[in-house]
């Protein structure tokens, strides 16, 4: 009986131990961004890091990171492509509902809009 326990006991203890998979896959997120705060010259870097982290989830089928289609829209805008920086908004407001009435905000400016709220 006390073998059984101390077996038990083990098998819970180290179940425990068990690493867990992250949830997202970021890539080289964190170094990209740091880069590129430091030298706004890697925005192309940067645009490339969010890039590869957006097509990784594509292809592996699993959710891209919180904010990523987001910031990826953000650097689109500031190159110039309204167009893709309002799609990319509109797909962050898809995947991650409590950014919508943002994203809804962002695309609009995208695309020449206002970025005032409507008047009730």
């Amino acid at each position: 009986m006390k073998r059984r326990l101390a077996l038990v006991t083990a098998a819970v203890l180290l179940a425990g131990c068990a690493t867990q998979q992250a949830k997202y896959d970021w890539g080289q997120h964190d170094q990209k961004l740091y880069a590129y705060y430091k030298a706004p010259a890697n925005l192309l870097e940067f645009s490339d890091a969010l890039s590869a982290i957006v097509k990784a989830a594509e292809t592996k089928h699993t959710r891209v990171p919180p904010g990523v289609y987001a910031e990826y829209g953000y650097l689109q805008l500031q190159a110039g492509k309204t167009k893709e920086a309002a799609d990319l908004f509109g797909l962050e407001a898809a995947h991650w509902p409590e950014s919508k009435v943002f994203m809804d905000r962002m695309a609009a400016v995208a695309l020449g809009g206002s970025s005032s709220a409507p008047t009730k």
